[in-house]
């Protein structure tokens, strides 16, 4: 008998054991940035399935009161009908809120898999500011204790897990990002403004795109994510949102290769757990924090076309293994066995000579040594581990006529960087953009004037020379990502970049000044081209002008192309800047050298003839080929033939303004008109003009000039001011004007 009520019992057991269920319950932080509850059934003879009723689930959720008495337990969502309880008390060390479903029993909203965390509901901890570690209590932490009844039997879960560290107060996301939209004419599959692609926070739908007031979370898993604003159709538009959370999985590629930039603007922080892209063309704001969770979670691409641009204004922090990956597109068109030399810099703290190892055993770095009396301050270093300081340039070559896209891991560039400048020999420093975005170099020397002079050189390997800027005329306003720049220097210090100076821009070289004029050449047998400026300024000189004017430096190409001015103390310029009065004054003759290493026809192309204030009248020279000027206005290329052994002293640019003319005669078949101390004639017939006849009014003759086969000449009358009388003859009759030289009318 009692064998038999002994087996009985183990059978009972047996019984009760195989039919009980046990449950998990923890808090968690979930990918959406959430404070969660979840269970979990971990054992039992079957999982709650939809055919069971709920009919009780209570639990806590507690934190420490060095915390603070934070605002814990607003519902976000939940399928579970999970409440918050009016009891909100202490317990020893801890605040604690208590949560619970309703007792009435209802249907399971989806079927358990055992093992499986199953979010129950979701949190908001919607007061204070900070981070902490917030728990389920066990049962034994209250009365109340926690526990599910599942069919009228109560099971008490086992906690299983804390979400630790977790920053309140909750943000809560508006807009969740499905990629399921309906392109639309002005918007793509993609589009970041599409509507059918965003849903609300528990899955309901949203009548537009997001707005700066918008909080939005992409997970990942979906089948498309955010490239653009709008459409290719619509570039270089902009996008708002308060805070952007980028879940693990998601990958966006913002920026679409459009002539413009595609802007994202974050107003408050950005969360990367997947990952980041700023294409070439995108460009991305941040105005809160940043916080980048895995390995390259945020990108700056490069390429031909430009670099993409990323500005934080708040604190960037990395997870464990959170890094970020910034390219530099380097462009070889030197030949194979010669070189480029790239002037560029480090782009993440902390890099090695060893970041900038394109080709292992083909690339060469150089310093430049300020110190060396000449500007040949190249020196070579070979050391891998040497250290690349933050701010500072440095030249780099292949000789395989590849294009490259330098890749640099790490931390991305924020805040101040400071460096040491030697004013020493040569008074020229190699500096570099540290930042993920452009620089604004008139800010930046503004900012540094005590050190710097107002101007840069950049070289450019796709037109073989430097680039030049000068008193805000010259190549681009905006330094590039990684761009390296030679400065010139006023004096020993230390130069700053700073967050302020950074700016988004795909500016090309080029910008827009008064009374401007930019020369192009290029053309020849490997297409190399070079560019100078001429500008009109009422600070400037007929000499060179150390604070807006630069140099002219040869290119590294014996063979290159190039083109430079001669200001009147012979300094070779690329930008030369002359007093304003000249235009006014008199015509205004600037020589222009231009050198060449081949046989080959080029040409010559004037920009920004636009940017004269007054209506100037611009004329092109052409000593080697003589013949009538070229009005440059009508014809902005010049085609010609030219050779390595031509005499470079072969153009002139010749600037005439109509408030230089002082008392003229005009017809329809001659212009005669004095200017400053000269006289101007433009012969409009079909004739050539036999003589220039120049008198005093007392009728002595001061010239007599025969043979002038120019349709627009000019001609030295006195350097004394008066009225003089020209005579000019040709084959369909003689013009006679009068003219005052030496003299200036204004307005």
């Amino acid at each position: 008998m009692r064998r038999l009520l002994l087996l009985a019992f183990i059978i009972s057991g047996f019984i009760q054991q195989i039919t009980a269920q046990t449950f998990e319950i923890r808090t968690i932080e979930g990918d959406q940035g959430y404070l969660c509850v979840q269970m979990q059934e971990t054992s039992g003879i079957g999982t709650p399935q939809t055919t069971n009723n709920v009919t009780d689930i209570v639990f806590q959720v507690k934190w420490l009161q060095s915390l603070g008495d934070v605002d814990l337990g607003s519902i976000i969502c939940s399928d579970y009908e999970i409440a918050k309880s009016g009891i909100r008390s202490t317990q020893g060390a801890y605040y604690y809120q208590e949560f619970y479903a309703d007792n009435t029993p209802y249907l399971f909203p989806e079927n358990w898999i055992q093992n499986t965390w199953v979010t129950i509901a979701m949190l908001e901890v919607g007061t204070g500011n900070g981070s902490g570690t917030f728990e389920v209590g066990d049962n034994l932490f209250v009365a109340t204790g926690v526990n599910i009844g599942v069919d009228l039997t109560d099971y008490t879960p086992t906690v299983n897990g804390q979400a630790d560290n977790y920053d309140y107060p909750t943000i809560i996301y508006d807009y969740v990002w499905t990629g399921s939209g309906t392109p639309s004419a002005f918007q793509d599959e993609n589009s970041w403004s599409l509507a059918g692609n965003w849903e609300g926070t528990c899955g309901e739908a949203v009548s537009a795109g997001p707005t700066a007031s918008n909080n939005c979370y992409i997970p990942g898993g979906v089948s498309n994510y955010p490239e653009n604003v709008y459409s290719a159709l619509l570039s270089g538009q902009t996008g708002a949102v308060n805070n952007l959370r980028i879940g693990y999985g998601a990958s966006i590629n913002f920026g679409i290769q459009s002539t413009s930039q595609e802007l994202l603007s974050i107003s408050g922080k950005l969360d990367v757990y997947g990952t980041l892209t700023v294409k070439a063309d995108g460009s991305v704001t941040v105005t809160g924090n940043t916080y980048i969770d895995a390995a390259t979670s945020l990108i700056v691409e490069a390429d031909a076309n430009g670099s993409g641009s990323f500005i934080d204004n708040g604190t960037i922090t990395y997870g464990g293994s959170g890094s970020a990956k910034v390219q530099t597109y380097l462009t070889n068109s030197a030949g194979v066995g010669f070189f480029d030399m790239h002037l560029i810099g480090p782009t993440i703290s902390g890099a090695t000579l060893n970041d900038f190892n394109i080709v292992d055993g083909s690339t060469y770095a150089y310093w430049w040594d300020e110190s060396v009396l000449s500007a040949s301050g190249w020196t070579n270093f070979y050391a891998i581990t040497d250290a690349v300081q933050q701010g500072e340039g440095i030249g780099l070559s292949t000789t395989d006529n590849t294009t490259h896209t330098l890749e640099m891991t790490g931390d991305v560039v924020t805040g101040n960087v400071t460096n040491s400048l030697t004013y020493s020999n040569n008074h020229l420093e190699l500096i570099s953009n540290p930042y993920p975005s452009s620089v604004d170099f008139d800010a930046l020397s503004t900012a540094n004037s005590s050190v710097i002079l107002d101007k840069y050189w950049i070289y450019d390997p796709v037109a073989d020379n430097y680039v030049a800027r000068a008193g805000g005329s010259g190549g681009s306003q905006y330094v590039q990502v990684g761009q390296g720049l030679f400065v010139e220097t006023l004096a020993s210090g230390t130069f700053t970049f700073t967050n302020t100076e950074r700016a988004h821009s795909t500016d090309p070289f080029r910008n827009s000044v008064s009374n401007i004029l930019t020369v192009h050449a290029t053309g020849g047998q490997a297409e190399f081209r070079d560019e100078m400026i001429i500008r009109f300024d009422e600070n400037a000189t007929s000499g060179y002008d150390k604070n807006i004017e630069a140099v002219k430096w040869d290119s590294q190409n014996e063979n290159a192309t190039m083109i430079r001015s001669i200001a009147e103390d012979n300094t070779e310029l690329a930008i030369n800047v002359l007093p304003l009065d000249d235009i006014y004054r008199n015509m205004t003759s600037v020589p222009m050298h231009f050198e060449c290493g081949y046989s080959s026809t080029y040409n010559l192309s004037f920009y920004d003839m636009d940017s004269f204030v007054q209506d100037i009248d611009i004329y092109l020279e052409d000593k080697q080929t003589g013949g009538d000027w070229i009005y440059v206005k009508d014809n902005p290329d010049y085609v010609f033939t030219a050779t390595a052994d031509d005499d470079k002293d072969r153009f002139v640019i010749h600037f005439s303004g109509p408030d230089n003319i002082s008392e003229s005669s005009e017809t329809n078949n001659v212009n005669i008109y004095g200017s400053g101390y000269y006289a101007y004639v433009t012969n409009n017939t079909d004739s050539d003009i036999y003589k220039v006849q120049i008198y005093s009014m007392s009728g002595e003759k001061i010239k007599d000039i025969e043979n002038v086969l120019l349709k627009k000449s000019k001609h030295f009358v006195s350097d004394k001011p008066g009225y003089y009388v020209v005579r000019v003859i040709t084959g369909e009759g003689v013009y006679i004007g009068k003219i005052l030289t030496g003299w200036v009318n204004r307005y």
